[in-house]
């Protein structure tokens, strides 16, 4: 990474929000007493995110209900983030993204 500019690195990365975020998954309790937890599950909607962040800060973002698609992934990236793009050496011109299955399909790997 230490070959690129900071002014040419983009992120893209995708979060959930639903009613079970705000449970603690870990609890503290006395040496030798079980931690009880009680949380109520409620079947609801959620909502996906994903953006773009830049040096400048987030350069494009989207929200969606329920969750990214191959497809509605790669029109955020065609629509959103591609025209904001340009070719290498450029600003904006290395794109880094995580290992979600979406990201390999051959629909985004034409477009980017």
């Amino acid at each position: 990474m230490s070959q690129y500019s900071p002014k040419e690195i983009g992120f893209i990365d995708e979060t959930l929000k639903d009613e079970r975020t705000m449970f603690r998954w870990n609890g503290c309790s006395a040496k030798g007493v079980h931690v009880h937890k009680r949380g109520v599950f409620v079947w609801g909607h959620h909502l996906s995110a994903v953006g773009l962040l830049t040096l400048d800060g987030m350069a494009a973002c989207n929200i969606i209900k329920g969750s990214f698609t191959t497809a509605k992934f790669a029109h955020f990236l065609e629509h959103d983030v591609l025209p904001l793009c340009s070719p290498y050496p450029g600003l904006l011109s290395v794109l880094v993204m995580d290992n979600a299955c979406i990201h390999h399909h051959e629909e985004v790997e034409e477009l980017v």
